[in-house]
């Protein structure tokens, strides 16, 4: 069993609502260390992605701590490598800056994964491969494609300020997968091109009519897809379309809310849309139902914050022990 991941690893600072500071590192690295912990000792991982030269080293040495992670297409180019500025606003809700840019990846660079029996696609930068060499993907690989839309719902400002915005080529990138993730405001960004959580609402079920309406008339064809709605750490709407028709089911958190758990505690919520993914497609790779899927997905959510194993303490270490760290190699 082979699973290709696609995106970009960010270097991550990340100042919590209550102040507190965290350095570390973030996009698909999150995807990588999940399934290394759900499937690694028996799957082989294959990641591919561009990494700055000024980082390359560094992401390589940790890729190698985690079984099942194969580093043969981690490739190092010369622009200075993508470090994403987080401010919490409150558990959920955050402002983002992004410095550096590595180039998306081309179609021959990810040709190499269409042997892999499902293929996980995060958007990081939003930016992460180039639309056309996506298409020429999904006419060339015959597995599963598992799509987190992520930061496609991302514009970028010169100053590098991150700001919401409808991407123009959604509806290119929704046909090619099989699986699509998106939180409640992507969502809502697409179908309704809001602009702050504010004007999210409650209307999952209309804002899905709403991306599969045009659609239909622009001959776009959504049959047989699964959309999941993740739902912070409440659990995911699982929406899957068959003969033209919505089905629906709600997977609630088996684990109580990641907020209740720690009440009144400033929680570091990046990387939890990250793990679902990776535990959602840890269950396809086991040949489990999607719904089930869903379980583990949320699951593995939840442990991105509650951290019972310890796996993401490489990812995410506060600013005094990257200092101590620092000091200690003097």
């Amino acid at each position: 069993m082979k699973i290709g991941v696609i995106g970009t690893i960010n270097r991550d600072s990340i100042r919590l609502a209550d102040g507190t500071r965290k350095e570390g590192w973030g996009g698909i690295l999150y995807n990588l260390v999940a399934l290394s912990s759900l499937v690694g000792n028996f799957d082989g991982i294959y990641p591919v992605c561009n990494i700055g030269k000024n980082h390359h080293k560094e992401v390589i040495n940790i890729l190698k701590e985690f079984p099942g992670i194969r580093t043969d297409h981690v490739r190092k180019v010369p622009q200075r490598n993508n470090h994403c500025h987080l401010t919490y606003l409150d558990n959920e809700n955050k402002r983002e800056i992004l410095e550096g840019g590595v180039p998306p990846l081309k179609f021959s660079e990810v040709r190499y994964l269409e042997d892999c029996d499902f293929v996980l696609l995060n958007y990081i930068s939003g930016r992460d491969i180039y639309l056309q060499s996506l298409q020429k993907f999904r006419r060339h690989y015959d597995g599963k494609l598992y799509i987190d839309i992520h930061s496609l719902t991302l514009g970028k400002r010169k100053n590098g300020a991150r700001f919401i915005r409808k991407p123009p080529s959604w509806r290119d990138v929704f046909v090619r997968a099989d699986f699509i993730q998106m939180n409640r405001l992507e969502l809502a960004v697409i179908a309704r091109g809001v602009n702050s959580e504010q004007e999210v609402g409650d209307r999952i079920e209309s804002d899905l009519e709403e991306i599969a309406r045009p659609a239909v008339k622009n001959n776009v064809n959504f049959e047989s897809k699964y959309f999941i709605i993740t739902d912070g750490a409440r659990g995911c709407h699982i929406f899957h379309i068959t003969n033209g028709r919505w089905s629906s089911r709600y997977v609630k958190s088996a684990s109580k809310s990641a907020a209740n758990s720690y009440p009144g505690s400033a929680l570091n919520a990046t990387g939890c849309g990250d793990c679902f993914a990776a535990g959602f497609v840890a269950g396809l790779a086991k040949n489990i139902d999607p719904y089930d899927c869903a379980i583990l997905a949320n699951k593995a959510g939840h442990s991105r914050i509650v951290n019972l194993d310890n796996i993401y303490s490489i990812l995410d270490k506060s600013v005094e022990e990257s200092k101590d760290h620092i000091s200690r190699q003097k």
